[in-house]
């Protein structure tokens, strides 16, 4: 496991790291749900606020790494993926639930692998592709019950669409963070994301003040919570941990968000939803073994 020093402490915090993480990102749809705005405003604003943390951090201690043209390319890129997930899926929650949304989205590992099949043409495992098919069967049962309802189906391709920017982020930012220092990529990624997302805002002329005092604090939450701590806490553990453990492990949001949300919010879990989340975890739980046995 790369970067770690010999004790189990050591080898055991990227793994508390990204626990803590997995806990912040879970209240991220909480806080869109708080927030009365716009998709891009949220997403906008959720980066814009990250980045008045992190790169004036980045600035003044970038910390110890080597900047080149590649990675500061791969890291600007991650940022454009980053602005897709976020726009995708928070616009996927003004059309289904919490459960739904956190499901689809989660289901990032199928596509990491996938893409990590496309860019050395290996053939995943077995228990990679046992994995796989749990996930797809999950997620194929989660999506029957939007079938009668355009509005939910466009919001389960939304989640999905997400799914596969944060699939293509991941494997961007491990590659990119090969050389990078932590907090300068950071910087770099996410005053990235926030370009693209303001952009968005003004092409698309949404709304981006003059919200009450709740949408505010849950904008901030997002920011400071779900990202500095979570994001931010990911992308640490990526240069710890393979991306496609990383992937699998993210989809414990699911089960908390859920949670949250059906104990904050009230949100109910339909039956569909409940046996797609089992199928996905368990593929999760595979996937997650795999990996952990070959770190």
């Amino acid at each position: 496991m790369r970067g770690a020093t010999t004790g189990e402490p050591a080898r055991l915090a990227p793994f508390v790291v990204l626990a803590i993480a997995l806990i912040a990102v879970s209240h991220g749809a909480i806080f869109t749900r708080m927030a009365v705005a716009a998709p891009f405003a949220i997403a906008a604003w959720r980066l814009g606020i990250a980045c008045l943390v992190v790169v004036p951090l980045a600035i003044v201690a970038p910390g110890d790494g080597k900047f080149t043209l590649r990675t500061i390319a791969l890291a600007i890129a991650a940022g454009a993926l980053l602005a897709l997930h976020f726009g995708t899926w928070i616009a996927s929650l003004e059309h289904t639930t919490i459960a739904r949304s956190v499901l689809l989205v989660s289901t990032a590992p199928v596509w990491v692998a996938l893409m990590q099949f496309a860019a050395n043409g290996r053939l995943p495992s077995r228990a990679a592709m046992l994995a796989l098919a749990f996930a797809t069967a999950g997620a194929i049962v989660v999506g029957s019950g939007s079938l009668g309802g355009d509005a939910a189906l466009a919001g389960d391709l939304l989640a999905v669409a997400g799914a596969i920017a944060m699939a293509g982020y991941l494997l961007l930012s491990r590659a990119a963070q090969d050389s990078l220092p932590f907090r300068g990529y950071l910087g770099i990624a996410y005053g990235s994301a926030a370009a693209w997302l303001w952009l968005a805002v003004g092409a698309t002329g949404t709304q981006a003040t003059g919200f009450d005092a709740t949408t505010w604090w849950a904008l901030a939450g997002m920011a400071l919570v779900s990202q500095i701590v979570g994001h931010s806490g990911y992308n640490w553990s990526l240069r710890h941990l393979d991306p496609l453990y990383v992937a699998v492990a993210l989809v414990g949001e699911p089960v908390l968000a859920s949670c949250l949300g059906w104990w904050l919010l009230g949100e109910a879990v339909d039956w569909r939803t409940a046996a797609g989340g089992i199928l996905i975890l368990t593929g999760i739980a595979i996937g997650a073994r795999a990996a952990h046995a070959r770190s």
